[in-house]
């Protein structure tokens, strides 16, 4: 047993409950709580100093719950503190579900922020994590822009499915007719908010409206006349809307399409911003050679990874040679999966193993969304990823897309780690 002060913090935004053991588990101090700010900070530092001079510790482990960024400054402020320094110290940032499935190794207890600081200072004395946390500020920057891009594009889909429960009312066959290829196309936003109405617009005559058609589009429709036609049968096909309820319902249509812009316009804002900031990481630009992938995805992927070297720390168990052994590439490959939630657990009992493994899911939403988002344009522009997803595509029983594009996904990591790994660009296999 290492003689290490094992520390656990549970963080909110008004507190920091701190517990410490000692090396064999029994408490220093059960529960203390200081305020999540720098003068709890600094009560919470001489309580861990006067413990470590109290008594003969090797070194000091602190372990937190990645609990929104509420976390961050703290351990911030604990990685730079010169005072800390001297005492070896190691920050461990626990996934919260870690904490939840440990928790259920011991009898049932309140769940309470008295209690929870021990549960997560207990998880790490008792089950180390392989990787320290260490600040990484150097892509810390990027990992935000992309993370609020992420949020924005959220935002943005939400919009999307909420104009189109309106466009239903407004003309319920729109959008499955579409008489344009975008329902959010620059013609079609026309169409729908500008006067003259749609109904006035099916009246005209159709030589009129595929030349008027081809006006509004600034003459970029590829063949306005089956616009025109196609928009003349959305309104023959369409349920009529009471005359009562036409404009609240255009009123909203014009609103939602107005925010729908201004999320556009801030996706563009960001994506700038991922930009400007790509030239401070040289392996991340690799990932933008791979045919498809452009700035965005490479960004919100390498800034998610982040240092692959933390994936191939320690030594990982051979279950064949019966030995430890350096960890290699592709358990780094299988560590990132993981972490966005792109691999199958098993399920056995004795003599029964389960034929369906449903996905995990759980992990780094921002990565796994990254990931599969990516892997949409390697499919799309990569020979190899083609092919695979088509068999894929074809193996699945239903949901034949989402099923194959996250197979696709799990599939591109091997290659994504080991571009950034050797920082070096992709190179196609047919050349």
């Amino acid at each position: 047993m290492t003689n290490r002060l094992q520390v656990g913090v549970d963080f909110s935004r008004k507190r920091a409950g701190f517990c410490v053991l000692f090396p064999d588990g029994q408490p220093l101090e059960a529960h203390q709580a200081f305020a999540n700010s720098c003068s709890g900070y600094s009560l919470a530092k001489q309580l861990l100093l006067d413990a470590l001079d109290s008594y003969q510790f090797d070194g000091l482990d602190v372990s937190g719950e990645a609990t929104g960024y509420y976390w961050l400054p703290f351990f911030l402020q604990l990685a730079a503190d010169p005072d800390l320094e001297p005492y070896d110290l190691n920050l461990f940032l626990l996934n919260p579900r870690w904490v939840h499935w440990f928790k259920k190794c011991f009898a049932q207890d309140d769940k309470s922020d008295q209690k929870d600081p021990y549960y997560i200072a207990e998880r790490t004395r008792t089950h180390r994590p392989d990787v320290v946390w260490t600040p990484q500020m150097d892509t810390l920057a990027l990992r935000f822009y992309t993370r609020f891009r992420f949020h924005w594009v959220q935002n943005l889909a939400r919009e999307k499915c909420y104009f189109s429960a309106f466009l239903f009312l407004k003309a319920s066959a729109y959008r499955r007719l579409e008489p344009f290829a975008n329902v959010f196309g620059a013609t079609s936003r026309l169409v729908l908010t500008q006067l003259p109405s749609l109904d006035e617009l099916a009246a005209l005559p159709i030589e009129a409206l595929t030349a008027y058609l081809h006006e509004l589009s600034g003459h970029h429709l590829r063949d306005p006349a089956d616009n025109a036609r196609k928009l003349q049968r959305v309104v023959r096909e369409s349920f009529p809307l009471d005359t009562a309820l036409a404009l609240p319902v255009q009123r909203i249509l014009d609103l939602t399409l107005e925010h729908i812009r201004f999320l556009e316009g801030q996706i563009a804002q960001v994506d700038d911003w991922i930009a400007a900031e790509l030239p401070s990481h040289p392996a991340i630009p690799q990932l933008a050679t791979i045919p498809g992938v452009g700035p965005v995805f490479s960004s919100g992927i390498g800034a998610e990874v982040a240092d692959t070297q933390r994936f191939l720390q320690g030594k990982k168990w051979d279950r064949r040679r019966k030995r430890y052994r350096p960890r290699n590439l592709r358990d780094a490959e299988d560590a990132v999966a993981k972490i966005a939630g792109l691999w199958w657990p098993r399920s056995s009992s004795g003599d029964f193993e389960a034929e369906d493994r449903r996905m995990a899911k759980t992990g780094n939403r921002y990565l796994r969304y990254y990931l599969i988002q990516a892997a949409n344009q390697m499919r799309l522009h990569i020979p190899d990823y083609a092919h695979f997803y088509a068999r894929k595509y074809q193996e699945a029983s239903k949901h034949h897309h989402k099923r194959a594009l996250v197979l696709t996904a799990r599939k591109s990591v091997g290659l994504i780690v080991g571009l950034l790994h050797r920082n070096e660009p992709y190179r196609s296999k047919e050349g």
